[in-house]
């Protein structure tokens, strides 16, 4: 145990090491932000009145992860059927504003659960000199008297520039309003699916049963260093999808986007080159069980998000979809831990073959 748990540190140090490099190497990642830039209530907006109210990206990216605003898209359908800030409305500078789109708009607090409290309408367009956004901000202001309401002049390029959430269609035409749908089994689905018809085979034919935890070496190696890969390259949006299980301290989770994919790659190498076995297999194990915990306490308080495990699965699928994701997620990380603790006592394979 003690040589396991040495090894373990090694792996754990050179992790740290390659996310350190990773972070120099990287630019606009920054661990350590002005806690200014998330305090939704600092003193320069805190006591506004009802009106038209010019607010920077930080701000407008507050009220966003705060869910205190409906985001108003004041560019032309076109533009935003080709993007735009995830779960915002389209309302074009000029379109006839009614009492429908009243309806409409507080509509939309209760399908994406803003605080009914403090609703505020935030309205953006292209960024630098675009004042569609300030244009609609006016209009609106006489449609809702009562209401706050906000308008940033950073636009949808440097939103989207800055890895903040944001939604693209397939394609512009009638079915713009349609997200992309994808197959409720993946890749990782039919891979583990075939391993267990080929671990059972093989048990059952008795001959060739030493060949059980080498096949699940490999197959758990592969796993992680695939899920490894788009979080080394992407650790902004892998630190915003961390952000959203809401239980790790201030900015601690850019720094485990930075070290936890080269953990994850460097245990799933080790693993298929079948050096320091014990001891990455240990730290799979461990990280299994801990990303079940994770998935099924956000599960349990009622979340609806993407777990994070491939960037590239991220979608803007509903919430009782992606609560069915988290379920399979789980489903999936059960069946790895399998693998692993075959791994572990593969030995005892090797003797039944004798």
């Amino acid at each position: 145990m003690v040589k396991i748990l040495k090894e373990s540190l090694y792996i754990i140090a050179l992790s740290l090491i390659l996310g350190l490099i990773s972070y120099i190497m990287i630019d606009d990642y920054s661990l350590f932000e002005n806690n200014n830039a998330n305090n939704i209530f600092s003193d320069e907006y805190s006591n506004l009145e009802p009106g038209v109210h010019l607010i920077n990206i930080d701000y407008a990216k507050s009220l966003y992860d705060s869910n205190l605003g409906v985001f108003i898209d004041a560019r032309e359908i076109s533009d935003f059927n080709e993007g735009h800030i995830k779960k915002s409305l389209s309302i074009p500078f000029g379109y006839e504003l009614n009492s429908s789109l009243v309806d409409s708009i507080e509509n939309v607090f209760a399908v994406f659960d803003y605080e009914s409290t403090s609703k505020v309408l935030v309205t953006y367009c292209s960024g630098e000199g675009c004042s569609l956004s300030e244009d609609l901000a006016y209009e609106l202001s006489e449609l809702f008297p009562e209401q706050i309401i906000y308008y940033f002049e950073e636009g949808y390029p440097v939103w989207k520039n800055l890895n903040y959430p944001v939604k693209a269609y397939e394609s512009v035409n009638e079915e713009i309003n349609k997200p992309i749908k994808k197959s409720f089994l993946d890749f990782i689905d039919y891979l583990i699916i075939g391993s267990i018809v080929l671990i059972f085979s093989l048990y059952l034919t008795k001959n060739y049963i030493f060949l059980i935890p080498i096949i699940s070496r490999l197959i758990l190696g592969f796993i992680f260093v695939y899920f490894s890969w788009d979080k080394i390259l992407d650790p902004a949006k892998f630190a915003d999808v961390i952000k959203n299980y809401d239980i790790t301290p201030f900015n601690l989770e850019k720094i485990i986007a930075l070290v936890l994919p080269y953990l994850e790659f460097i245990i799933g190498s080790f693993l298929i080159l079948g050096i320091f076995v014990e001891a990455s297999t240990f730290i799979s194990l461990s990280l299994l069980t801990f990303f079940i915990i994770m998935i099924g306490q956000a599960y349990l308080r009622g979340k609806s998000i993407d777990c994070g495990c491939l960037l590239t699965d991220l979608s803007d699928s509903s919430s009782s979809e992606k609560r069915i994701y988290m379920l399979k997620r789980i489903v999936q990380d059960i069946c790895f831990i399998v693998y692993g603790v075959i791994v572990k006592y593969r030995m005892k394979f090797y003797n039944k073959n004798d």
